[in-house]
């Protein structure tokens, strides 16, 4: 099996505070991973690192065959393959949760403004909060963010 995620040796510090000492990790296609530590032990810098969101200060990270950790690879290219979500994320407060679901893939030309629509839909319905696609993220629960 080709692992679609490979992390070799990486290192990264914040000023002497070296939070990821040489991390090795394969992740295949289909396979489940769970990262666990204690608070500051490198899980989210590991993670933001996967989308270059955070620069390593050595080794290698590899995503689908792209070398991340060269320069001359287009990032943005690979970030269409990488989905992340964030421990602490902002909807935008002036927009109805159906506006800020449907903001992105039609802003980029990924989707018509009515296949976003229909997908949003379909993904509300399955996490079973389809009653709120017309309010604000204020009047939302942080899980339901």
């Amino acid at each position: 099996m080709t692992a679609i995620i490979e992390a070799h040796d990486v290192h990264k510090s914040f000023g002497k505070n070296e939070v990821l000492k040489g991390l090795n990790l394969a992740v295949n296609e289909g396979e489940v991973v769970v990262m666990i530590g204690p608070s500051g032990s490198g899980k989210s810098t590991f993670l933001r690192s996967l989308n270059k969101l955070e620069e390593i200060n050595s080794g290698q990270i590899v995503i689908d065959g792209h070398n991340i950790s060269d320069s001359k690879v287009n990032i943005d290219k690979v970030r269409e393959k990488v989905s992340m979500v964030f421990q602490h994320f902002n909807l935008f407060p002036h927009l109805t949760v159906m506006e800020n679901m449907i903001l992105a893939p039609v802003q980029l030309g990924k989707m018509t403004k009515s296949e976003a629509i229909d997908k949003a839909k379909v993904l509300l319905e399955r996490v079973g909060l389809s009653e709120k696609a017309d309010v604000k993220p204020d009047t939302l629960s942080g899980g339901q963010k």
